[in-house]
Order: C-alpha cells, then sequence, then structure tokens
C-alpha cells in the first residue's frame, strides 16, 4: 500500500510540475535584472548599464536605454510599474542602494532612497 501512494504521490507531483515553455538569449553580457511590464520582457544589464525592452515570444530587442546616468552605480534589480507606467532599476552607490525610475522610453523620471536617507 505504501509503494502504491508513493508512486501516485511521485505522478500527482510530475503532473503539477511547471514545464519550461521557452528560452530566449540574454541581449547582453550579465543580466542582473528581470521585469515584465507594458507587454514587454525588460532586463538590465548590471555590466553595460543598459536596459532592453524585449519581444517576450521571439527575445528579439525593441528598444534600449542607457540607465546608468550617475557614475559608480552598481545595477542590482529591476522592476516595472503597470500602474504608473514605469520602468524601476534598482542600484547600489556604496553602501546605499536607489531605485531609478523611468519612462519606457528612457527618460529619467528620478530617483529614490531605499535606505530612507
Amino acid at each position: 500500500m505504501r509503494k502504491v501512494l508513493l508512486v501516485l504521490l511521485i505522478i500527482a507531483a510530475a503532473a503539477s510540475a511547471k514545464a519550461i515553455v521557452a528560452t530566449l538569449d540574454a541581449p547582453d553580457t550579465n543580466i542582473s535584472g528581470l521585469a515584465w511590464g507594458n507587454g514587454s520582457l525588460w532586463a538590465l544589464d548590471a555590466v553595460t548599464d543598459y536596459v532592453y525592452e524585449l519581444n517576450p515570444e521571439t527575445g528579439a530587442v525593441i528598444s534600449s536605454f542607457y540607465f546608468n546616468h550617475v557614475t559608480s552605480i552598481v545595477p542590482t534589480g529591476l522592476a516595472y510599474s503597470e500602474n504608473h507606467n514605469m520602468v524601476l532599476c534598482g542600484g547600489w552607490y556604496g553602501t546605499t542602494g536607489y531605485v531609478f525610475k523611468y519612462s519606457p522610453t528612457g527618460s529619467y523620471l528620478g530617483m529614490v532612497n531605499m535606505c530612507g536617507g
């Protein structure tokens, strides 16, 4: 009885497992953030400091913009706000973290100190 139950649990787990639907080539060398928004996949590269808007079906670059207008920021993450229609790039300057706000076309909209200072 225990063997049958174990086999049933394994079959149930396998049936409910998520499958990889597709894989896409990265648009650059060191992607440190991914986000979904406005019908696109967004990627942030920590080496070149570019944000890429990607076609989620093909991975083709739709547009891109340079993120690091403030020198020495280390890009660490990415989000997309559907409510505000903006790309949010996280980054560190020394021990202080910031969120940089951009329009989907790459216009700089300001920044917020994540550490409250």
